[in-house]
């Protein structure tokens, strides 16, 4: 649109400033390179500026440019039709020259839809602040709606003030609204982008965000709040919120809490986590305290976390607990406060010839045995036990409850599970077998202090199993 009005004005500068008729209309052809545009493109500033439209259509960019076109077109041929202006004279005034030029049937035409235009943006303007669009105040909306009613002035100067110099009005009163507007655009856009910014925030945000008023009563909300509610089937309205999750307590509990919280909800069958964060906006009054309340999906960040402690935890291969984290567990179980006569015992496990595996048969196959190994564990025992790889080929568990000879029959009987097993690798079956070392402490007894004290206890057993010809089961107290 600058542009446009750029290109009328510097036309009418140079015509004001020659003297010859051949060169004032050829600069009065150039004003129209811009002039029959100005007008629609400011209707199309209004229409995108009060948000009435958020962009033009195909249809609406042929309906609202059609006439403007053809004006420039027409102005164009006009030596061979003589439709935009019929005829021209020169003309000399105290010295002052000036091209008298009669106006033709499209001329008409033309400044009558350039009216229309100028009138629909001063109607658009007027009702985009009747409806509040784009956050409009009431000093900016008269700014702009002064700004573009003075073209209309300056038109209809043109088309009734009898002017022998043939003054162009538009032209004189055209920098003036460009002035203004710019005047608004700084002043005012300046002055209330904080707020713009808040409201843009709140609108635009990814987060869900509700406003509760006294009595916890919902007074705003943002458009991911209500997908957020309206997944979960409640509708939003100015009600007190205990109305809205009366049948959801759980739900309320959270709504109703001033203090930040966590929760799950499950939404079209996955569960998925939120946070919601409160803000408390301006001073606390007896209940009258307004509350910004910001529900943030957290379920991919979970999971990610999820996943990153489960490989910070996990043995890869066994699927089990891996050195560091079962020796934490381990160590709490066992400092932990105890009953009276509580037992717990442990299991040190190692499998036979697995060396020897590796070698006859490849890594490949020893990777599948300590998989198996860690299914075969995972089926045996508790899952309040404490189970871990420790090792290449070493496994420990922790048996809560669980006295010497519990722990020994136990052992005897993943022994003989094991011994049952076998895998399959590059088509040939494998058997392995396991040697267990067994140790147990009871409530209060001395000389041991840390985890490591057991295991090496229990480690002490495993050789014995091992000097002993393997696959068997050792003990000690």
């Amino acid at each position: 649109m600058v542009l446009c009005i750029s290109i009328y004005l510097f036309g009418y500068i140079m015509i004001i400033h020659s003297s010859d008729m051949q060169e004032i209309i050829f600069w009065n052809l150039f004003q129209y390179f811009g002039l029959p545009f100005i007008s629609v493109l400011w209707l199309v500033v209004a229409l995108l500026h009060t948000e009435t439209i958020y962009s033009l259509t195909t249809r609406m960019t042929i309906l609202l440019f059609s006439v403007p076109i053809t004006s420039f077109l027409m102005r164009l041929t006009n030596h061979w039709h003589h439709l935009f202006y019929a005829r021209y004279e020169m003309r000399e005034i105290a010295g002052y020259y000036s091209l008298y030029m009669e106006r033709g049937l499209w001329y008409y035409v033309n400044i009558s839809y350039t009216i229309l235009c100028l009138l629909l943006t001063v109607m658009v303007y007027f009702i985009g602040y009747r409806k509040n669009r784009a956050n409009h105040t009431k000093s900016h909306f008269f700014i702009f709606l002064f700004a573009s009613l003075l073209p209309l002035i300056g038109i209809g100067l043109v088309l009734t003030a009898y002017d022998e110099l043939s003054i162009d009005y538009s032209a004189l009163i055209m920098p003036v609204s460009l002035l203004i507007i710019s005047y608004g655009i700084f002043q005012y856009d300046f002055l209330e982008i904080k707020t713009l910014a808040r409201d843009a925030i709140f609108e635009k945000n990814l987060a869900g965000m509700v406003v509760l008023g006294p009595g916890k009563r919902i007074i705003d909300y943002n458009q991911a709040a209500e997908k957020f509610f309206t997944a979960l089937n409640i509708s939003l309205d100015n009600y007190p919120i205990d109305h809205l999750l009366s049948k959801d307590r759980k739900l309320l509990e959270i709504f109703q809490s001033e203090t930040n919280q966590d929760f799950a909800v499950t939404i079209n069958g996955e569960e998925r986590f939120f946070e919601i964060d409160v803000v408390p906006l301006g001073e606390h009054h007896d209940g009258n305290t307004r509350l910004l309340k910001s529900i943030r999906d957290v379920t991919e960040e979970r999971r990610v976390q999820e996943k990153l402690r489960f490989l910070a935890t996990t043995d890869s291969l066994s699927g089990l607990n891996n050195r560091a984290e079962f020796m934490s567990l381990a160590q709490r179980q066992f400092a932990s406060p105890k009953k009276n006569n509580e037992e717990l015992s442990l299991l040190i496990m190692d499998l036979d010839h697995f060396k020897a595996v590796n070698d006859t048969f490849g890594h490949g196959a020893g990777d599948e045995i300590i998989r198996e190994m860690g299914r075969i564990i995972k089926s045996s025992f508790r899952k309040t036990d404490i189970a871990g790889r420790i090792g290449g080929e070493e496994f420990a568990v922790v048996l809560q409850n669980a006295s010497l000879k519990d722990a020994k029959r136990i052992a005897e009987q993943f022994r003989e599970t094991v011994a049952k097993r076998k895998v399959v690798y590059e088509e040939r079956e494998i058997g392995f077998t396991v040697s267990i070392g067994v140790a147990a402490i009871r409530s209060g007894t001395g000389g041991i202090n840390h985890v490591t004290d057991m295991i090496k206890i229990a480690d002490d057993a495993l050789y014995k199993a091992k000097a002993k010809g393997r696959n068997c089961v050792v003990s000690m107290e």
